[in-house]
Order: C-alpha cells, then sequence, then structure tokens
C-alpha cells in the first residue's frame, strides 16, 4: 500500500494522473524566440495561408497606421511633415543663445571664473540644440496646422454659423470635417482588422487540427478521427499563438499533428504572426481615434469659449486683453494636442 500511496503521488507531482487516458495539449516548450521572419503572399512554402500582399505586411510590421497615412507624408491624406523651424507655434521656437532665455550678466555673482565656465556651456547647448532642432522634421495634421488652429480660436464662430467667404466653409468647419474623415477610415480600418483576422484565427485553427475537407487525406481524416475520440488533443489558437515565443514551435507542433508537413507548419506559424500583428494594431487605431475624438471636442470646446470671451470685450473693453491671452492659451494647446495625434499616425512599432 505504502508503494501504491507513493506512485500515486509521483504520479500527482508531473501532472500524469490528471491526464490519465487523454491526450495531453500542446505546450510552450521554451521562450526564447527572438525573432521571425515574415513572407508575404506568394513568398512559397508548402500552401500559402498567408494573403498579405509585402507593402500591407511591412506596414503592419513596422509603420501599423501607414495604410491610412501613406509611406510618403508629402502625399498623404492626413499627414504633412515639415520641417521643425517652419512650425509656429507660439513659445516652442528653441533659443539661439542663452541671453534669449535668461540674461544674468548683470548680476554679481556672474563674473566668477566658475559661472563664467558655466554660462559658457550653458550657452552651447542651447546654440546646439537650435541647430538640431532645425534640422529636424516633424508630422502635421492637414487642415489643422498651426496657422489654421490660430484663424480657428482668433476668428471664432460656432461651427456652420458663418462663412470666410461666399466660396467655401470658415476653417473651422474645415478642420471639423476632416477630423470626421480621418475618424471614420480610422474606425473602418479597425473594422476590416476585426473581420479580417477572425477569419484567420477560424483558417489557423482548422488547418492546425485537420478539418475535415473534400481534400482530407486519409491520415488527416484519421487524426481527426482520434482528436473525436480523445485520444488527441485539439489545439486552439491560445496554443499557436504562445508558439511563436518558441524555437521549438515547429517540433512541437509536428508532435502535436503529425499530418502537418514542416511547410505546412512554417505556414501556419506565418498565418498566427500576422493575426497578432492584426490584434495588436487594433491598441494603436483605438488611441487614435480617442485622441482624434479629443482634439475634436476640445476645438469646439476653446472656440465656443472664445466666441463668449469675444462677446464680453465688446461690451467691456478691459476684457478684450484677457480674450485675448485666452486665444493664445487656447492656440497652444490645440497645436500640442494636433501634433500628438499626428505623431501617433506617423509612430513606428
Amino acid at each position: 500500500s505504502s508503494a501504491a500511496a507513493s506512485a500515486a503521488a509521483a504520479a500527482a507531482g508531473d501532472g500524469s494522473a490528471l491526464w490519465a487516458g487523454r491526450a495531453r495539449p500542446l505546450r510552450l516548450s521554451d521562450s526564447r524566440c527572438a525573432s521571425r521572419r515574415l513572407r508575404s503572399v506568394g513568398g512559397g512554402g508548402d500552401g500559402d495561408l498567408v494573403t498579405v500582399s509585402h507593402e500591407a505586411l511591412r506596414a503592419l510590421a513596422t509603420h501599423p497606421l501607414e495604410q491610412l497615412v501613406g509611406r510618403d507624408a508629402e502625399r498623404s491624406t492626413y499627414v504633412l511633415e515639415v520641417a521643425a523651424s517652419e512650425v509656429s507655434a507660439i513659445g516652442t521656437q528653441p533659443a539661439h543663445s542663452l541671453a534669449e532665455i535668461f540674461d544674468v550678466e548683470a548680476h554679481p555673482h556672474a563674473s566668477t571664473h566658475v559661472a563664467q565656465e558655466l554660462l559658457a556651456r550653458l550657452g552651447k547647448d542651447v546654440a546646439a540644440y537650435a541647430i538640431d532642432y532645425s534640422g529636424k522634421r516633424t508630422p502635421q495634421l492637414l487642415s489643422l496646422q498651426p496657422e489654421d488652429l490660430a484663424e480657428c480660436v482668433h476668428k471664432a464662430c460656432p461651427p456652420g454659423r458663418r462663412h470666410d467667404s461666399l466660396f467655401g466653409p470658415s476653417r473651422l468647419d474645415t478642420a471639423l470635417k476632416k477630423l470626421a474623415e480621418l475618424e471614420k477610415s480610422l474606425a473602418e480600418l479597425r473594422e476590416r482588422d476585426d473581420a479580417t483576422a477572425t477569419a484567420d484565427v477560424r483558417r489557423a485553427v482548422a488547418v492546425a487540427n485537420c478539418a475535415p475537407s473534400a481534400s482530407s487525406s486519409r491520415d488527416e481524416l484519421a487524426f481527426a478521427l482520434r482528436q473525436l475520440a480523445g485520444h488527441e488533443a485539439r489545439i486552439r489558437f491560445p496554443h499557436l499563438s504562445v508558439q511563436l515565443l518558441s524555437n521549438g514551435a515547429e517540433a512541437a507542433l509536428s508532435a502535436a499533428n503529425p499530418t502537418l508537413s514542416p511547410g505546412r507548419i512554417d505556414a501556419l506559424l506565418q498565418l498566427v504572426a500576422v493575426v497578432m500583428l492584426r490584434t495588436s494594431r487594433r491598441a494603436f487605431l483605438a488611441a487614435a481615434i480617442s485622441d482624434v475624438r479629443g482634439l475634436r471636442d476640445d476645438l469646439e470646446l476653446k472656440v465656443h469659449e472664445q466666441v463668449r470671451l469675444q462677446e464680453a470685450a465688446g461690451r467691456a473693453q478691459h476684457q478684450a486683453s484677457a480674450a485675448q491671452e485666452q486665444a493664445k492659451r487656447s492656440v497652444l494647446e490645440l497645436q500640442h494636442r494636433a501634433s500628438a495625434l499626428a505623431a501617433r499616425l506617423t509612430t513606428r512599432r
């Protein structure tokens, strides 16, 4: 009885008792895989499962929202890259000398040797930063560049209430329309990704488990029957996705389903990788949609506030300066939000 008890304890220790008479599920052997080479449609292998073009696959892996923004920002529908020095945001241009930031030369302690060395070093750093900044290119939203936002606020009027001329809508109406188009495009891309990823998950699971079809071989049908009988474990998509982390993914999948050829296993892992790229792009899309809505709401709110301040300034002259200061702050805040949205649209993995 003691021998039986010790055998039972050993079986419970390695989990074999739990799976007695049943097939073990696919497990992750290691997590040391640092990278995987992806192939687009037509890239070879034992029956391509990936239907993504080379350009679309490159964008998925490197620049998730390139499909919307475009590879060349100069021809983009939503984003334009300009030199940082050309962005005329209020208070955002770097100083070219230390004296533009603060001037302490007249201070009695500034004439000491240590103070002079520190000021000289600071002056060099300020000048170097100004040179480095002027060479950078920064993304800006079309129809929501600094001058557009400044006009929206300084010539504040409720949306659709007034036109700048007889030939078209105001800058504000144009900006709101562009934001609505961008939000719609982001939402449509998210819906397409959801539909494609859902279909690809079903396809990957069907291939991994040799789902019976008119083209199934005898061995594949036999494997499917053994699964129904419980002698073979069913492979689910979470089992497949974690195998991307393993250097032994091919061997593990071959052991779980011996009917899969090496080429078929490679194509299956390619498909799973594309599904994971699509699902991770959903996070980029959700954040971008949230930023678009926040910028639109903030733009409308600040324009309405400016309308109210201008009406108050018309009744009381002393409130005119307050309205001007508020307009400057509003423009700067909107510029920062628009720049953050443009940067999110052009972000890379």
